[in-house]
């Protein structure tokens, strides 16, 4: 690697990590103050508040990444300028891309990073403080659990309704299935239970309508095709699912319900492609114009800093038209990323 390559390199990562670091710890205080008075409420003990709020660390340090490394590369390449460095780089025969290339190459390692530390720590953490939260202020996890679940599949002719289904047993309660086109067939039960060895549901205390009243002790319900995943109380969306469930969840819920599909998907494709932020953050700062006689610092962060914001205004509304079905759901996120590009592309074409 070479010298320069280094120091850009280095430069960039030290800032930018620092930024990072005590941003988040400002952050965590935020998250202790907003939970403050449910603490309070419900008495948690000092210890459980500590891991809780330590639980959000992995989320605020992906808030705060973008942010840091959109500083950071401002900083450096600002401060390159206005100290004249640039122009000893500049007479030694290194091109201003050669400076850029290896900072937009950090930007996609990052990008990476921000994508496995999402998938392997944030996630979990934020789903185990949910749960534990949940936990200390009732006494029991009951996050995953719904009540009145109605659920049909037209392609298959069928739907059930139960009226409560706890995750931690993979149980139905009073559950009726229905299903049929000119002659329906009605099963009610006590309760049913998902079978993970069979991939099957097994209604207990039956009685089948269908052409008078049959009663059965148990029976199995193969027709009913739906995964416990399809009950479960998903208000987080497909945000805290395994990446590869969310995506088996996501093709079931086109066939059942179009418009909660585009809603998930478009969530679906934000937790993907949300990593293009750190590289969106940087490919700003890279695409400023640093030569100002006077305060090149400043300017030069209050015009990125703008630039970043029409990027989140712009990812805020595709983002809810990619869930309302205008566009396709990977678009919401996609979109405002070619925008930034483009208008990177046009700046960078403007001042040279």
């Amino acid at each position: 690697m070479k010298i320069y390559t280094r120091y850009t390199v280095s430069s960039v990562l030290k800032t930018g990590i620092a930024v990072m670091l005590l941003s988040s710890f400002m952050m965590l205080g935020v998250d202790l103050f907003r939970n403050l008075d449910t603490y309070i409420t419900y008495n948690v003990a000092s210890g459980d508040v500590v891991i809780l709020t330590l639980l959000y660390f992995p989320q605020a340090v992906l808030f705060t990444v973008g942010p840091s490394f959109l500083f950071s590369v401002t900083y450096f390449l600002s401060m390159l300028h206005a100290n004249n460095e640039i122009i000893a780089v500049l007479n030694s025969s290194i091109k201003y891309s050669d400076i850029l290339k290896p900072i937009i190459i950090t930007g996609i390692a990052i990008s990476a990073f921000f994508f496995l530390f999402n998938e392997g720590a944030c996630i979990p953490a934020t789903s185990n403080k949910q749960a534990k939260l949940e936990t200390v202020t009732t006494g029991h996890d009951e996050l995953e659990n719904s009540y009145n679940v109605s659920i049909s599949d037209m392609t298959k002719s069928y739907m059930v309704y139960a009226q409560s289904y706890i995750n931690s047993t993979k149980t139905l309660y009073d559950v009726s299935f229905i299903s049929g086109q000119n002659e329906l067939r009605r099963i009610n039960a006590e309760y049913a239970v998902w079978d993970q060895e069979r991939s099957l549901w097994v209604f207990h205390e039956v009685n089948v309508y269908e052409d008078g009243v049959v009663f059965y002790e148990s029976m199995d319900v193969p027709e009913l095709e739906m995964t416990p995943d399809m009950f479960r109380n998903l208000s987080d969306d497909v945000s805290s699912m395994p990446l590869g469930k969310a995506g088996r969840y996501i093709r079931q819920m086109r066939m059942i319900d179009i418009d909660k599909y585009y809603e998930m998907a478009s969530s679906y494709w934000d937790r993907i492609l949300n990593c293009l932020t750190p590289l969106v953050m940087i490919i700003i700062a890279c695409s400023m114009n640093y030569r100002y006689k006077k305060n090149v610092l400043f300017i030069s962060i209050i015009i990125s800093v703008a630039t970043a914001v029409v990027y989140y205004v712009v990812r805020m509304m595709t983002v809810m038209m990619a869930g309302q079905g205008i566009i396709a759901p990977a678009m919401g996120t996609l979109i405002p990323f070619i925008v930034i590009i483009l208008l990177c592309i046009i700046s960078r074409k403007l001042y040279g």
